[in-house]
């Protein structure tokens, strides 16, 4: 594994953080990573999120590594990638999801400690009663992801669930 390296990318939320390994996304941070800061660090992962922001991306391809994580953890983000651009999901839909419906408080878990959010979408999961729950860059962050997507998904789209 090469050394990790970040760029750095002003958005709609503020800069976000891209951290490679040189092959492929291992984080995405809302704060500046401890690693050398390198201008094409995670180049394609930076694109496709350009594109993302613009409202021109609705699924991320770039290559990700999590580096090991248990079995449930890849279950969950997994399924997390299958979460429609511009729905929602709840916690316990996502564990029903992941192959373990009882383990919502654990996919609750999982969503904290994803390490490459927007990627991975953990912002598209809500709590069953239609409330935010947490998000690791704050809420005020997952509420304008949520509505970026909301406005980018435009009056035309039939949502599964319509985002709060």
């Amino acid at each position: 594994m090469h050394a990790l390296r970040f760029s750095s990318l002003e958005t709609p939320i503020g800069l976000v953080y891209v951290v490679s390994d040189g092959a492929s996304v291992v984080e995405t941070a809302f704060e500046r990573p401890p690693y050398q800061e390198v201008h094409d660090a995670g180049g394609c992962a930076i694109t496709q999120l350009k594109e993302y922001f613009k409202g021109e991306r609705f699924v991320f391809d770039a290559a990700i590594n999590l580096g090991k994580i248990s079995t449930f953890y890849t279950a969950v983000y997994r399924a997390l990638r299958e979460i429609p651009y511009g729905t929602v999901c709840s916690y316990k839909e996502l564990a029903a999801m992941a192959g373990s419906p009882s383990a919502a408080r654990a996919v609750g878990q999982a969503m904290s400690h994803n390490p490459i959010p927007i990627i991975l979408p953990c912002h598209r999961v809500i709590a069953s009663d239609g409330s935010l729950g947490g998000y690791t860059g704050g809420i005020s962050i997952k509420k304008k992801l949520l509505a970026l997507e909301r406005q980018a998904a435009g009056a035309g789209h039939r949502l599964r669930n319509e985002i709060p």
